[in-house]
């Protein structure tokens, strides 16, 4: 699986074109613990386009779910962030957050340890995931966690997790910025990019690069949105130097929304293709990779990935189509990026509407509404 370099121009995305030879099947698609994860994310979609920042989806999907709770991890070295989402989210739920300080010195400094020894099996550190279990909420968000914690907490919490925002302290935790940056493209693709001894602050991808190499890991997964085709292809060719690297993309298999009975956005439309995290997870698990990354898979989506996904999990970047994949700008503006009514009716009716994974006559909605 090379999607990153699909020579094909992702015909699965555009015209349902199947490369497994056989539609790849998604019974879970079916099950009311995973649809909705992976269908409310198409409802916003299908109400306001790509015009939510990730915050905002973050809020709508929790309402939309009916959640009342829910739990927040973040990092020492965001302190001020981590205030900030609580603000952002207190509003709508009861928010229960920690901080991860396993970087935070007895006298309260943080710092950045770079001489750990990534061994995700031995430093099984559970307080923070154990805390969050407990406190009962159906939805963990994690923000800023270094990439072995954020592997950590993606297989020790009891609910799916969502990852807000990652950490890049180079690049002002927007670590696609370094497919962005000319310099820092240039210097990677050259083989240039593993860090100098004694640097002090890491991207985000020479952190994964190290990470895995630690680790021992052999093979990554690049399971990724086909809106983020060109950076994924850019960083498929810099992580080749280190690993043997497949890349999945989140339209595999061509699966046209009408079999998934989600509605398209483009409601004159011959075909739209659905996303298909499960079936990237599914074929993650059949590669047998070391580590399944995440980039830029939709909120709601990245939860159905990752609890399908056998491989360790980490995200090296969440999607933000409107801020430029920069989750964090959404807090340091006040949370108001675009003002959006949580109590509009539209989203909530399109998912009563689209409840059942198959119309009881076989038809699906926009068959009948056609008709």
């Amino acid at each position: 699986m090379k999607c990153a370099h699909c020579g094909l121009k992702m015909e699965c995305s555009k015209k349902g074109r199947d490369c497994h030879g056989g539609t790849l099947e998604v019974p879970e698609y079916r099950d009311p613990a995973v649809r909705p994860y992976v269908t409310y994310s198409a409802f916003l979609q299908h109400v306001y386009g790509n015009n939510l920042t990730r915050l905002q989806e973050l809020i709508f999907i929790g309402l939309m779910m009916g959640y009342r709770r829910l739990g927040l991890v973040y990092c020492a070295g965001l302190q001020r962030e981590g205030q900030l989402m609580v603000e952002a989210l207190s509003p709508y739920f009861e928010v229960h957050a920690v901080c991860c300080d396993h970087c935070r010195t007895p006298d309260g400094r943080f710092i950045i340890d770079h001489d750990r020894k990534f061994d995700v099996y031995a430093r099984d550190d559970r307080g923070k995931v154990d805390e969050l279990n407990a406190f009962g909420a159906r939805m963990h968000v994690s923000m800023g966690l270094c990439i072995e914690q954020d592997v950590l907490f993606n297989r020790h919490s009891t609910v799916p997790v969502s990852n807000f925002a990652v950490q890049d302290w180079v690049l002002g935790h927007n670590p696609l910025a370094v497919v962005y940056t000319v310099y820092q493209r240039k210097k990677y693709l050259q083989g240039k990019g593993l860090p100098q001894e004694g640097q002090l602050r890491r991207t985000r991808l020479q952190e994964l690069i190290v990470f895995g190499q630690r680790a021992g890991f052999k093979t990554i997964s690049l399971g990724f949105c086909n809106g983020v085709f060109e950076e994924v292809g850019v960083l498929s060719q810099i992580l080749a130097q280190y690993f043997i690297v497949y890349s999945v993309c989140c339209k595999t298999s061509g699966i046209d929304k009408k079999d998934q009975n989600t509605p398209y956005m483009n409601p004159n439309a011959v075909f739209e293709s659905a996303c298909n995290p499960v079936g990237q997870a599914k074929i993650d698990n059949r590669l047998g990779v070391d580590l399944s990354v995440q980039l830029g898979i939709c909120l709601g989506h990245d939860m159905a990935f990752a609890t399908h996904t056998l491989p360790p999990t980490v995200t090296f970047a969440p999607k933000d189509r409107v801020l430029g994949h920069n989750t964090l700008a959404a807090l340091y503006a006040g949370a108001r990026v675009m003002d959006v009514d949580y109590a509009d009716p539209r989203p909530y009716e399109v998912a009563e509407r689209y409840v059942d994974a198959e119309a009881p006559d076989g038809l699906s909605d926009l068959e009948r509404d056609a008709g």
